[in-house]
């Protein structure tokens, strides 16, 4: 299911810094993802995700959907 948490600059930052660590070693698929679907969605991108797979498959997804909504308003998810 989509989130919608918050992220700072700062724990931005830390995530993108872990992400690029696990993608660079060994780490697991499993945490490549957890470490992607902490990071919000940038709007443009869960704009053009939302007209090719539909609001619900937003909702369905594990994206964070944070930015989206904050940019484009809770209506963003209703049409």
């Amino acid at each position: 299911m989509a989130t919608f948490t918050p992220v700072s600059e700062e724990e931005r930052l830390e995530i993108g810094r872990k992400l690029v660590a696990a993608l660079t070693s060994d780490a697991s698929e499993t945490e490549i993802k957890r470490l992607q679907t902490m990071l919000p969605t940038p709007p443009w991108l869960a704009k053009s995700l939302k007209e090719t797979i539909g609001v619900d498959g937003l909702l369905e997804s594990d994206l964070n959907l944070y930015d989206a909504v904050r940019e484009y308003g809770e209506e963003f998810l209703k049409e």
